[in-house]
């Protein structure tokens, strides 16, 4: 799978993609290729929602050029698979461009996603904003692995990477691996991170509001990836909602 979108100078393109397979009987892979190209002032915005059986190893690559005052957005749901990498990458290449990455992954028993982003600053006045969820249970592993870098000559230039990770079991684990590579002053360059569990005080106060304990779950799920799913086409808000409870439950792959 091979995916080019060009963006001619002033242009506003949003593509849409789903992918998925919930079973295969062997081992497989999905191998993906993105690149993007956002010539002065045009507008991108790229959204995918991957949902794979569990015995399918996702690799994906995706690129992103953006010139002068253009804009790329990154709007991306990882579901099922073993495992998982994925990092897509803008170049900010003009003065004035930006780029935005929003990410949402879970990872359940044998699962591993190890998903990121990649931001390299080569302009001056650019700026970039990553906001990568995941959420982890019964031994599943979420990792955020990401690199920003500013070159030299990209004053001016803002950075902020936001990553957060719930846990809903003592099984889960989650890692953060940010790098940061900054050869200029004038700068601004923020990063957190946090990683929260799910506690029994939080399941009771919302029992005794009258919801069932699936219910109350549900709704911490999806408090935690409002951010995101708002950012998405109603219908695949709804869709990423639905999979993701299927898959917290075991229903899916």
């Amino acid at each position: 799978e091979h995916t080019i979108i060009i963006a001619d100078e002033g242009a506003s393109v949003h593509y849409i993609e789903s992918c998925t397979a919930p079973r295969y009987s062997t081992d497989s892979l999905h191998s993906a290729v993105v690149e993007i190209f956002a010539k002065p002032g045009a507008r991108v915005k790229y959204t995918t929602i991957q949902n794979w059986s569990k015995n399918v190893y996702n690799l994906n690559t995706k690129r992103a050029l953006v010139y002068e005052d253009a804009a790329v957005e990154w709007v991306g749901g990882s579901l099922g698979s073993k495992a998982t990498m994925l990092y897509p990458c803008s170049w900010l290449l003009g003065k004035g461009a930006s780029a935005r990455h929003l990410n949402i992954a879970s990872a359940t028993k044998g699962q591993w996603k190890d998903t990121g982003a990649k931001i390299i600053h080569g302009a001056p006045y650019t700026s970039s904003r990553v906001i990568s969820k995941s959420i982890a249970m019964s031994g599943g592993r979420s990792s955020y692995r990401g690199l920003l870098k500013i070159a030299q000559g990209a004053y001016g230039s803002k950075a902020h990477v936001q990553c957060d990770a719930l846990l809903l079991d003592d099984a889960a684990q989650s890692d953060t691996y940010p790098s940061m590579h900054i050869y200029e002053d004038d700068v601004s360059v923020m990063h957190e991170a946090t990683v929260n569990r799910v506690t029994d005080e939080q399941l009771f106060y919302l029992r005794s509001r009258g919801l069932t304990e699936s219910q109350s779950l549900d709704l911490i799920i999806s408090g935690f990836l409002d951010p995101i799913a708002k950012e998405l086409p109603l219908d695949y808000a709804l869709e990423l909602n639905r999979l993701i409870r299927m898959e917290m439950t075991g229903s899916v792959g």
